[in-house]
């Protein structure tokens, strides 16, 4: 894997996330349409990469892009985690070595959040010594097709009712309490108690707390599949049927592409009146509004459509990655650096925003914030979804996830939640690998449409005699990102990658951008690669030129808010470039002109863009 999956980056924690607001304003610059040139295949016809030396420039380092190693760290250590300290000491970045586990973390009640399935470490049952399903599979279906299934619609609305009647008492297995576990593990609530007991700075004094989540890394994908898997069950044990398995919103098909019906009818228990209403009847669009929110262009004749071909050009891109660290994103880190994956990053956040807008009258609840999305229904059926593609991605499309002795951490990372009996277990991440030895599957009866939709150079864009990379300023990183004001940078790709006229599935060339967010603030912006100036706006999804976009899903809502103290996050997004280069017919070309094209967000900094080779 290439150094981005090794970094820990050093940034100040200020504040924990402040209540959910619409944009107001926010320092910025004033000079607008800058292209920023750093050490980078250019967008102009014909070029090989050839006398290009003028176009590199050197830029200055900003501290937040001073990065450290994870391992060989001149500094503390434990027999739990590494301490990395800032040049000046006071400020260390911790990053965990090994699995992460309950021992680890831990979970704080304060601010009016009680932490749910608390429970004595003598009483844990491991994952491994319980009797393995026998009976016959639980099959996930389409959940707009469960709609001509009365017995089971009335089954599921059943098995959530006694889960809701459930809420007044301590049961583990209660509606509230398991929505309130996704609140804990993805909002701060739990910290790397290592950092906070164990670790001490070169000074001798204890290092700061360090919040703890599920995003942004691989840890991801198999703790969502634990989570579904045993609210599935439980549904399951209360409805007296072992068979029972969750509905997937499958917003991957046109047909899907609409709540479903079942979570549309406002006198079931499946109901959630805390959606964005002129959603809920609407084609999800999960590039959350081309044309409305930013430059791209606006779908016309048949809006739903075109709203489901753009869809699935998404879908495509987000599917179409080669490697683990793409698809799942890098292992935690506790420091401030994380890099999540196309699964997260993509449809999944896009389905969560889409139905419960941040910037809408309801200020993101349910759906729309961390703090809050377990409390819809819905919720489960959209994770099955995700859940699916991964399944798809190892299955169907034939990709391993990490492997080898590095995979290790990963692996034996695991946590503890109540089963349906009410017993805790311990379960890792290498027991969920296999959906089948989980006693689940999926039923597919609709054609994975997005396969073919690989997308297509752009039509319409005017290169002779233009150079997308003027005005030519070079001025530093970081920037602030400004709705209205694109971004120009010209990056250089890999040598290794132009000698072979592209990089292979092996070795896949990608896009980072180093991002600092504020994690409760709902953040977008578009990556386009190679197009002119002033023609973005012939560019969309289905176009090869887009890269995809950057969004984070607000943390917040919740039980007194988020428990975190982190202030600001940074990430490290990858863009797939291997299939857009070798569209392009680019591989040999030295530079790549890439435009950020903000759409929410008053507090994006970019620190930094490069390309590199994932290895």
């Amino acid at each position: 894997m290439a150094s981005s999956s090794l970094i820990c980056n050093l940034t100040s924690a200020t504040s924990a996330c402040l209540p959910l607001s619409k944009p107001g304003t926010t320092p910025c610059r004033t000079e607008h349409g800058r292209r920023r040139r750093l050490p980078s295949c250019k967008a102009r016809a014909g070029n090989t990469g050839a006398d290009d030396d003028d176009t590199v420039i050197h830029h200055n380092i900003d501290r937040r892009e001073v990065l450290l190693a994870l391992t060989g760290f001149a500094a503390a250590t434990t027999s739990n985690l590494g301490l990395a300290l800032a040049a000046d000491d006071t400020k260390p970045a911790v990053c965990l070595t090994p699995p992460i586990t309950n021992e680890i973390i831990k979970c704080v009640s304060a601010d009016g959040f009680q932490c749910p399935g608390l429970f004595r470490p003598e009483d844990v049952v491991d994952f491994t010594a319980l009797q393995p399903p026998n009976g016959p599979l639980r099959v996930r279906r389409p959940a707009h097709l469960v709609a001509a299934d009365d017995e089971y619609v009335k089954k599921y609305e059943a098995g959530i009712r006694m889960m809701k009647d459930l809420d007044a008492t301590d049961d583990p297995r209660s509606f509230r309490r398991q929505a309130a576990i996704h609140e804990a593990y993805c909002n701060f609530h739990y910290k790397v108690t290592a950092a906070a007991t164990a670790a001490t700075t070169a000074a001798g004094s204890p290092a700061p707390e360090i919040d703890f989540d599920v995003h942004f890394s691989s840890i991801f994908a198999p703790w969502h599949r634990m989570y579904i898997y045993f609210f599935e069950r439980i549904i399951g044990e209360l409805v007296g049927d072992p068979t029972f398995a969750l509905p997937y919103w499958n917003w991957d098909a046109p047909d899907g592409m609409i709540l479903p019906a079942i979570f549309n009818n406002e006198s079931s228990p499946l109901y959630d009146a805390k959606r964005n209403q002129e959603h809920v009847d609407a084609v999800i669009d999960l590039n959350l509004g081309p044309g409305k929110q930013n430059d791209l262009p606006l779908c016309s004749d048949d809006v739903d459509a075109c709203l489901k071909a753009t869809n699935l050009c998404t879908i495509y891109r987000q599917m179409a990655v080669d490697t683990p660290a793409q698809f799942h994103g890098d292992k935690f880190c506790a420091a401030r650096v994380k890099a999540p994956g196309s699964l997260e990053n993509v449809a999944h956040t896009a389905v969560h925003i889409w139905l419960g807008d941040p910037l809408s009258a309801n200020k993101g609840e349910d759906m729309g914030v961390l703090g809050t999305a377990g409390r819809d229904p819905v919720f489960y059926s959209h994770h099955a979804n995700v859940d699916r593609l991964w399944h798809l991605w190892t299955g169907a499309l034939g990709h391993e996830n990490f492997v080898g002795a590095s995979a290790a951490q990963w692996l034996d990372t695991g946590f503890v939640f109540y089963d349906e009996k009410r017993r805790p277990v311990r379960i890792r991440v290498r027991d969920v690998l296999d959906a089948g030895r989980l006693g689940y599957a999926y039923e597919e009866k609709e054609t994975l449409e997005w396969l073919d939709k690989r997308p297509t150079p752009a039509t319409g864009i005017e290169r002779s005699g233009v150079d997308p990379r003027v005005p030519d300023v070079a001025i530093s990183f970081p920037v602030t990102l400004k709705k209205g004001d694109k971004e120009y940078v010209t990056v250089e790709r890999p040598e290794k990658a132009r000698a072979g006229g592209g990089s292979s599935k092996k070795e896949p060339e990608v896009l980072v951008v180093d991002v600092t967010i504020d994690p409760c603030e709902y953040a977008k912006f578009d990556v386009l690669v190679n197009v002119p100036k002033g023609q973005e706006g012939r560019v969309g999804p289905q176009d090869s030129e887009f890269a995809g976009s950057f969004v984070n899903l607000p943390h917040g809502g919740g039980d007194g808010g988020s428990g975190g103290s982190m202030g600001r996050l940074t990430l490290a997004y990858r863009f797939a470039l291997r299939e857009l280069v070798e569209d392009l017919g680019c591989g040999r070309d030295r530079l790549l002109d890439v435009t950020l094209i903000p759409v929410a967000g008053e507090k994006v900094v970019v620190d930094g863009v490069r390309v590199e080779l994932l290895k």
